[in-house]
C-alpha cells in the first residue's frame, strides 16, 4: 500500500468513525424523541377523551335541568291560581302562555289541549302569535325540541315545547365539535357540518356504529352519548388537533437540530481515542494479512509442486506404452538388419510407426503443459470440457476404473480455467488414490453435471465421520506421508470459495464419498 493510499485510508476512517458516532447519537436522541412524541400524543388523546366524557356528563345534567324547568313551568300553569279562578278562554290562555314564553327563552310553544281542540301560543324570534291548531296556519317543523306534558284532568293537559338549538349552540367547541342526530341518522343540529344525514359525513359502517352504540368512543376522536332519544356525537376539534400537530412538529424539529449539533460535537471528541486504537489495529491486521498471504502463497506453491509431481507421474503412465512400442520397433529393426531384410519399404514403415509413438508422446506433453498453464485473465469455459481434459490426463491411472458420466446440463463458468482444472484434477486424483488404497475390486467413479451442481462420487466406502470435517484443513491427509501433502483439498476449497465464490462440500453416499461443487 502506498503512502498516499495509507493517508487516504486513515482520513476515511476518521470520517467514518465520526459519522458513526454522529449517527449513533442521532439514533438515540431521535429514538428518545419519537418515544416522547408517542407518549405526548397518547396523553393528548387521553386528555381529550377525559374532557369529552366530562363535557358529555355536564350537557346531560344541564339538559335534565331544562326538562325539570319545563315540567315545573307546566305544573305552575296547571296548578296556578289564574287557571283555577278564571274561566278558560282564548284571551286568558294567551295571557298566561305569553307570560311564560317571554320569561323563558328556551320555550317556543305552549299548548292547551283537550279532546276537542288545541289552543297554542308560539314564539317566533321576537314575535308571539296564538291560535287554534285546526286553523289554517303553517306551524314550523320542530325537529330539535322536547315536549313536557302535565295533565289538568282526564280530558285536558298543558304541553310545553322547549327548543334545544340554543342549548347546543351555547356548548363550547374548543375541545370537540357536536352533531345531534335522530334514530334514522338525520342531522338535527351540527355546529360545523352543513348536511342532512350522518351518512354524508361518515362511511356506512362507521355511521351504523355511531347510531347503534351506547355511551362510548367509536374511535379515538369520536364519542357518542344518548340524550332524550337523540344521539349526540362529539368529534375532536380538527383545528385544535392541527395546532397540536404543528406544535409537535416544531418540537420535533427543534430536538432534531439540537440533537444534530450535540451529535457532531460528541462524535468529534469521543471518536478521537479510537483513532490511535485504529492505527494499532490496522498495523496488526496488516501484519496478519501479510502472514496469511505468505502462507497462502507457500501453500499454493506446494500445491503446484504436488500437482507437478502428479503430472510427472501421469506422464510416466502415459509414456510407458509408447516407449515399449518404440523399444520393440528398434529390436525389429536390428533383427531385420542382421537378416538383410531392410529396404525402402521397411524403412518407411518403421519411420511411420516410430513417429506415431513420438507424436503421441509429444501430444501428451502439450496436453499437460496446456492444462497447467497459468491463465492471465478470466475467461468463459465449460465444465464438461475441463472434466474431459482432466480425464484425458489421467488416462493412464483410470484404465482399471469405470468412469460413469451423467451430463444433464451444460454449465458455463467465467473465471480462471487453470485453477478450476486443478480442483477437478485434485478431486479425481483423491478418488483414484482411495480406490487403489482400499483395493476396491469393481472400481467406479460417477461424474454428474446437473443444473448448478457438479458431483464427483466414488465407491470406496466413504469418509469416516470423525475426520470428514477436517479433510479441507491444510496438511491433513489420510495417505502415507510420502504419498500425500494434505494441501490439495485445502487449496481446492480456497479456489472454489474465494476465487469463484462457489461452495465445495463433501458427504457420504451408499457408495462412497461425494464431492459437490455448488455454483
Amino acid at each position: 500500500m502506498s503512502v498516499g493510499q495509507d493517508i487516504k485510508l486513515k482520513d476515511n476512517y476518521r470520517i467514518n468513525i465520526t459519522l458513526a458516532f454522529i449517527l449513533f447519537a442521532l439514533f438515540i436522541i431521535i429514538g428518545t424523541t419519537s418515544i416522547v412524541m408517542f407518549y405526548w400524543t397518547k396523553l393528548s388523546t387521553e386528555n381529550f377523551q377525559n374532557k369529552v366524557i366530562f363535557q358529555s356528563k355536564n350537557i346531560i345534567s344541564e339538559f335534565n335541568q331544562k326538562i325539570d324547568v319545563a315540567h315545573n313551568s307546566a305544573s305552575g300553569i296547571v296548578h296556578g291560581t289564574l287557571l283555577k279562578t278564571l274561566t278558560l278562554n282564548d284571551e286568558v290562555l294567551s295571557t298566561i302562555f305569553k307570560t311564560f314564553l317571554i320569561a323563558n327563552k328556551d320555550f317556543i310553544q305552549i299548548s292547551y289541549i283537550d279532546k276537542d281542540s288545541e289552543f297554542f301560543c308560539r314564539k317566533y324570534k321576537t314575535y308571539i302569535f296564538c291560535n287554534h291548531k285546526n286553523s289554517k296556519i303553517n306551524l314550523l317543523n320542530d325537529k330539535l325540541a322536547i315536549d313536557t306534558k302535565v295533565n289538568i284532568d282526564d280530558k285536558s293537559y298543558i304541553l310545553i315545547k322547549s327548543d334545544l338549538k340554543n342549548f347546543f349552540k351555547n356548548i363550547p367547541t374548543d375541545i370537540a365539535n357536536i352533531i345531534v342526530v335522530d334514530k334514522k341518522g338525520d342531522i338535527l343540529y351540527s355546529n360545523f357540518f352543513n348536511t342532512k344525514s350522518i351518512y354524508d359525513i361518515f362511511n356506512h359502517n362507521l355511521a351504523n356504529k355511531i347510531l347503534k352504540s351506547k355511551s362510548k368512543f367509536i374511535t379515538q376522536d369520536i364519542y357518542t352519548d344518548k340524550i332524550n332519544g337523540y344521539k349526540i356525537v362529539f368529534i375532536q376539534n380538527k383545528k385544535l388537533l392541527e395546532k397540536q400537530k404543528k406544535l409537535a412538529k416544531k418540537l420535533a424539529i427543534t430536538m432534531v437540530v439540537i440533537s444534530l449539533l450535540l451529535a457532531i460535537v460528541f462524535g468529534y471528541f469521543f471518536s478521537k481515542p479510537l483513532y490511535q486504537f485504529y492505527d494499532l489495529l490496522r498495523e496488526k491486521v496488516s501484519e496478519e494479512i501479510e502472514k496469511n498471504r505468505e502462507k497462502e502463497q507457500m501453500l499454493m506453491h506446494q500445491s503446484k509442486l504436488a500437482a507437478l509431481g502428479e503430472m510427472l507421474g501421469n506422464i510416466a503412465h502415459q509414456w510407458r506404452h509408447p516407449i515399449t512400442r518404440l523399444s520393440l520397433l528398434i529390436q525389429n529393426f536390428e533383427m531385420a538388419y542382421k537378416m538383410g531384410k531392410i529396404d525402402d519399404k521397411f524403412v518407411d514403415k518403421f519411420k511411420t510407426k516410430a513417429f506415431e509413438q513420438i507424436n503421441y508422446m509429444s501430444a501428451t506433453i502439450d496436453d499437460f503443459t496446456n492444462f497447467f498453464k497459468k491463465d492471465k485473465e478470466k475467461q468463459k469455459f465449460y465444465v464438461r470440457e475441463v472434466i474431459e481434459d482432466a480425464l484425458k490426463l489421467l488416462e493412464g491411472r483410470i484404465k482399471n476404473i469405470e468412469v460413469i458420466k451423467e451430463y444433464e446440463t451444460k454449465i458455463a463458468i467465467n473465471g480462471y480455467k487453470t485453477e478450476f482444472s486443478q480442483v477437478i484434477l485434485n478431486i479425481l486424483n483423491n478418488a483414484i488414490d482411495i480406490l487403489n488404497e482400499r483395493n476396491i475390486t469393481n472400481k467406479k467413479i460417477w461424474i454428474r453435471i446437473k443444473n448448478n451442481l457438479i458431483e464427483i462420487e466414488d465407491n470406496a466406502g466413504g469418509i469416516e465421520e470423525n475426520i470428514k470435517e477436517k479433510i479441507f484443513e491444510p496438511y491433513f491427509t489420510t495417505k502415507f506421508q510420502s504419498q500425500g501433502t494434505g494441501i490439495g483439498l485445502y487449496m481446492s476449497k480456497i479456489i472454489i470459495t474465494k476465487h469463484f465464490n462457489y461452495k465445495l462440500e463433501v458427504e457420504n453416499s451408499k457408495n462412497g464419498a461425494v464431492f459437490k461443487i455448488i455454483i
